[in-house]
Formats: C-alpha cells, structure tokens, sequence
C-alpha cells in the first residue's frame, strides 16, 4: 500500500474538511494518508477546533515559531519532520508552501528519493516585485519538486514564472466547507428574515491596516453621505482595530459602520444570513477564503482584483464585482447598485453559490489533489 503524508502549519478549521474529504479519497483507492502540522497553534489564530473533527491520523510537531516584528509574520521550524518521515517512510509528501519545512524536504531529498509536492497559494505581488534571494530559494526549491499544486490559476502563473513545468501543476482551488455555509446560512436566514431593518454589507477578517479596509471605509463614507438605510458589519479583531474605531468616530460613521469582533466558524452564519452583500478590500491576502465562505452563503461578492480568489471565482457582473478598492467612488457606486436593486443582488448571490459549489467545492478540491498524487505515484 502506497503513502502520502501531507504536511502544514497547524490544524485549523477550513483545512480540516479538505483532508477529511482526500483522507476518505485515499482510502477508497487504497492509498495510507496522514497529516503532519507544523505545530498546534499561534497567537494569531483565535479559532476554537475540536480535533475529535479530524477523521484522518495526524501527528503535531513541536515547532518553534518565530515572529518577525508582528503575529502577522509567524514561521515555524518544523522540529522532527525529518525524523517523522523516516519513521513513516511515506511514498509522496506534499508540503505547504515554500516554508521551512519545504527547505527541510529541499535538503532530504539529495539522499532520500522521496518525491515531494509543493502545494501553494503564492501569486505575484501587487507591485510584481519579489526579493532576488527569495526568488533564487524558491527557483532552487521547485527544481526538485516531483509536481505542485496550485491555489488557482494566479498561483500556477507564479509558479510557471518560477520554472515549474505547467504539465506537472494541478489546481485544487483553494476552499473551505461550502455546504457548511450553505446548509446553515440558509437555516439561519429563515430566523432572521423579518428582523433586518436595514440592508447589510459583511466583510470577515482581521482587523488591520493591510486588508485596505480604510479605502473600504471611504466608500462607505462617499454612499453615507447621500442614504443611511445600511450597514457595514466589521466581524473580525486585530491590532489597528482601535485605529480604525476611531476612523470611524472621527468621520462619523457611527450608525453605518458595526465592529461585531471575533467570531467564531460555527457561528458565521447568522451573520451571513443577515447580509446582502460581502465586501473583500484585501490587496494582502493571495487568497481570500472568506469569499468561498460568503458565495456558498449565496452573498453577491464585491471583491479586489489584487486578491487570488478574485481571478478564480468572481464573474464580474454575473455573481460579484471586481474592483480595485483604490478607487473608492467605484466601489461606491457598487455598493449603491446594491442597495438599490435587492432581487439582482439576490439572483448575483445564488450565481455565486453555483459557481463555488462548481469550481470549489471540498469534493472539487481534493480530487485536483489526487491527480497530484496519482501523478506522482503512478511514476
């Protein structure tokens, strides 16, 4: 019986459905899987995750982790991956991203054949601009990779650019539990739908300066200026949450703009059922998985084109927006489209829970995996 070991960061709660859906892939072609994370968790996270979820055999390294200047920056060492691999003796190994522990399979991999599979989200930065040395590492890195997977097709052109052969790239978009959203948004809408006062713009994630959300906030200042029957709910923390309660404050957005705080998965739903509309400023994240989240919710998406999700799964017009956040009297001006057409945004949102459920669902997702694998394998 053949092996494959995966190996992240930590247990999280959108990852662990995809590896309950490739472990049950797994086994039915009678291929052994385990995981193998980095470590349990870090400060950034504030997730709560029952490992009783976890339906596949996992082992947790006793990583250190290290922060460079904020939580924002974590890596981790990956301490005994080496030795857990020897131990496992595994046949393939996947391996998130270009991390430490992508350096550490880099180095085993001149006496130990075990091929490996880079799985990655990576896309090119705004600017285009990476650092020579971290190019070279990367380009160094992916020479001994035996395939790769790809967030979407912006991470498969990053990896191109670093010399990756396309033939040997396999996309597994990147994704969360869309029937979870799905099923209990819909259950949620039924308790809710004669309560809301007010049209809803929902945006979920951290809390700082790097997700844009001041020029979201300018728009949402430009449309303030001229109606108040909306609201923008922020659900999320982070470090410039006072900086931004004061923006707030300061351009007197007090009755449009709502800082609902953490919030956990399992209860993401009643505030998407709420909701007309989710809003993703990130020019930071290479993904966004908070828009898989919201279109399973059937939420119409207004979502930057800086972010890799944006390229994979928003149809301008059809199930979203894409816009670059920069300019806010845009963004404005979709956010009062909105507002002033309720049934089309509703049909956007039901587009928009057909094309997650198409293109990324956790099925979709880990069967572009096993063509990785069986790529791998069958050689």
């Amino acid at each position: 019986m053949k092996k494959v070991i995966v190996v992240t960061n930590i247990p999280n709660p959108y990852r662990v459905p995809l590896f309950n859906e490739l472990w049950r892939l797994c086994n039915d072609q009678h291929i052994e899987f385990k995981v193998i994370f980095g470590a349990q968790n870090y400060a950034r996270r504030k997730f709560v995750l029952d490992m009783n979820d976890c339906l596949f055999p996992y082992e947790i390294l006793d990583s250190k982790k290290i922060n460079f200047g904020d939580n924002e920056k974590t890596v981790f060492t990956y301490k005994g991956l080496l030795r857990s691999l020897k131990k496992e003796n595994p046949d393939c190994v996947i391996i998130n991203g270009f991390s430490v522990g992508t350096v550490r399979l880099w180095w085993r991999s001149w006496w130990k054949k075990t091929p490996f599979i880079i799985w990655s989200g990576t896309v090119k930065s705004r600017g285009g601009k990476f650092s020579a040395l971290r190019v070279f590492q990367r380009k160094m890195l992916q020479r001994r990779a035996a395939a790769f997977i790809a967030y979407g097709q912006r991470a498969k052109e990053y990896l191109t650019d670093l010399g990756a052969k396309s033939e040997k790239i396999f996309i597994a978009r990147n994704t969360v539990d869309t029937r979870f959203f799905s099923e209990q948004t819909d259950l949620e809408r039924k308790k809710v739908a004669h309560d809301i006062l007010k049209i809803h713009f929902t945006y979920v994630g951290f809390i700082i300066r790097k997700k844009n959300l001041e020029q979201l906030l300018k728009a949402v200042s430009l449309v303030a200026s001229e109606r108040k029957d909306f609201v923008l709910d922020l659900i999320g923390d982070g470090l410039d949450k006072n900086y931004f309660e004061e923006y707030v404050r300061k351009h007197k957005l007090e009755d449009v703009v709502h800082f609902a705080g953490f919030v956990q998965k399992n209860n993401l739903p009643e505030w998407l059922a709420k909701s007309s509309c989710f809003v993703f400023p990130s020019n930071y994240d290479i993904w966004g998985l908070v828009v898989n989240e919201a279109m399973a919710a059937a939420l119409p998406c207004i979502s930057s084109i800086h972010s890799g999700v944006t390229a994979d799964l928003i149809e301008d017009g059809k199930n979203g927006f894409a816009l670059d956040f920069s300019k806010e009297k845009i963004v404005a001006e979709k956010m009062k489209w909105i507002l002033d057409h309720p049934r089309e945004a509703v049909a956007m949102g039901h587009n928009a829970r057909k094309t997650v459920a198409g293109k990324a669902s956790i099925y979709v997702s880990a069967k572009g995996m096993m063509e990785a694998i069986h790529f791998v394998l069958d050689k």
